[in-house]
């Protein structure tokens, strides 16, 4: 069954969003929101792996294990052939990391905004950058 627009995902969720979430940090009040609706979102398996291992670092294997299984109620993004040709394209116009660029393709090839609370994507399209208040 092909979704409908409104089933159709409308966020990329950066790793720094999960881990606000998951950390209880500064920001996770205002991060929280954005994970509350899981079917719209897309998960790049980069942000997978990247929400994984921060988990399993800092707060055991079965906290990281229950993370993978909260990320599975959203749909995972391959990284292909043509993201990395993207990411690559993204990365040398907005001087972006490799990871970073990676995410953000994923975003735009799905047409998706990128939520972040990494302040390396502030001003760039399509991107809302959940910040302290003030």
């Amino acid at each position: 069954m092909r979704p409908t627009v409104s089933d159709a995902p409308t966020r990329v969720l950066d790793s720094s969003v999960w881990i606000e979430h998951l950390a209880g940090g500064l920001l996770a009040d205002r991060c929280t929101p954005y994970l509350l609706v899981e079917r719209d979102v897309v998960t790049p398996v980069l942000v997978l792996y990247e929400v994984y291992r921060w988990t399993l670092r800092h707060v055991g294997e079965q906290a990281a294990m229950e993370v993978v299984g909260n990320m599975e109620a959203t749909r995972f993004a391959p990284a292909d052939v043509t993201t990395a040709v993207i990411a690559v394209q993204v990365s040398a116009e907005h001087g972006l990391a490799a990871a970073d660029a990676m995410i953000y393709a994923t975003a735009k090839l799905h047409r998706c905004e990128l939520v972040t609370a990494d302040a390396d994507f502030r001003g760039l399209p399509g991107v809302v950058l959940v910040e302290a208040a003030g």
